[in-house]
C-alpha cells in the first residue's frame, strides 16, 4: 500500500476553464499530496460519496475525507481509490455541459468510471459540486463519531 505526503499549503490560483480540466488538475494534486488543492477543486457547497451511503458536505468535510483516502494509501493520481488502483489510469475524460452546470466522467482501462458534477463559478471556472463515485468504496474515509463533520 503506498501512502503519499501530505501539504497543507494554502489553494492554488488554479481555475479550470473548462470541466475537463478539473480531473487532471486533481490528478496532479493527488500526485504532490496537495490537500488544499484536491480541495480546492470542490465548491464550498459541494457534496462527496463516502461509503455506506454517507457524504461529506463543505470543505471541512471534504478535507477530512480526503486526509483520511491519502494518509490511507487509497487514493492514487488515477484518481481510483482502493490497494489495487495505483495502476488505473484514467483513459479518457468527458464532460457534458448546460448552461453552467457540467457532468463529468472518468473512465479507466479497467472500466471503472468516475462520475462528478461541476458548476461554473461568477469568474468563469468550474468546481466540482457533486463526486458521487471518488470515495464511494473507501471506507478510510469515514469520519469517526467523535469529529461532529457535517456528515449525512
Amino acid at each position: 500500500m503506498t501512502t503519499w505526503p501530505m501539504t497543507t499549503t494554502q489553494p492554488s490560483p488554479f481555475v479550470a476553464a473548462s470541466p475537463e480540466d478539473l480531473e487532471p488538475a486533481f490528478a496532479a494534486a493527488v500526485a504532490a499530496g496537495d490537500l488544499d488543492a484536491i480541495v480546492g477543486l470542490y465548491a464550498a457547497d459541494a457534496v462527496v460519496s463516502l461509503p455506506r451511503g454517507r457524504e461529506a458536505a463543505g470543505h471541512p468535510a471534504i478535507r477530512e475525507a480526503f486526509a483520511a483516502a491519502l494518509a490511507a494509501g487509497v487514493l492514487h493520481e488515477s484518481g481510483a481509490c482502493g490497494e489495487d488502483a495505483s495502476s488505473v489510469p484514467a483513459v479518457s475524460v468527458r464532460a457534458l455541459v448546460t448552461g453552467d452546470l457540467a457532468m463529468t466522467t472518468s473512465s479507466r482501462a479497467d472500466g471503472s468510471v468516475c462520475t462528478q458534477v461541476a458548476r461554473r463559478g461568477a469568474d468563469g471556472g468550474w468546481l466540482w459540486v457533486r463526486d458521487g463515485s471518488r470515495l464511494r468504496d473507501a471506507d478510510a474515509c469515514l469520519p469517526s463519531a467523535s469529529r461532529g463533520l457535517v456528515v449525512a
